[in-house]
């Protein structure tokens, strides 16, 4: 369903970007490629706590999938008062044209294919652990039946508070 975590595949799937003079993706390339869609409860900023997220923007070709995962977070636990216990309101992230930090090469995140929850219990470089309330293994199954590829499964450096679509 979803291309493989390489440049090459990614660029083939997602696009290539359309670069500005200052490397920035050009505004034509964001509008034909990226979708800005409401999810089903609002979001907060993981680094703002006071800034409520109700849409955000993503790769068109992913948005439909990640509203799933949403809604199927909802479902899964029932109502928004038991999301946010969960801690699964809290963004970090999705659509951000930037480099995987610590390499040169583009992150998911410049596709709109990637996204960050609950950064703070999450830290990028930590194993997975559940006594440390990291994140909920329901969660993880629920993007990875939309075949989403967790970052807690990254054998190099686990970065368990992101989500992608790829293999």
């Amino acid at each position: 369903m979803w291309p493989a975590d390489n440049h090459a595949d990614l660029e083939a799937f997602f696009g290539k970007h359309q670069l500005l003079a200052d490397g920035r993706p050009t505004p034509a390339w964001e509008r034909a490629t990226l979708v800005t869609v409401t999810t089903p409860y609002a979001l907060t900023l993981a680094w703002d706590l006071g800034v409520q997220v109700k849409r955000i923007t993503c790769h068109r070709l992913v948005a439909e999938s990640l509203l799933n995962v949403f809604e199927s977070i909802l479902s899964h636990y029932g109502s928004v008062k038991d999301v946010k216990t969960a801690r699964m309101h809290l963004y970090g992230g999705c659509y951000n044209f930037r480099r995987i930090s610590g390499s040169s090469r583009l992150s998911t995140h410049a596709w709109g294919a990637g996204i960050d929850l609950d950064p703070d219990r999450n830290p990028l470089g930590t194993p997975y652990s559940e006594p440390l309330g990291m994140m909920p293994l329901a969660v993880v199954d629920l993007f990875e039946q939309e075949g989403w590829k967790w970052g807690g499964r990254f054998a190099s450096r686990p970065d368990c508070m992101h989500f992608q679509a790829t293999q």
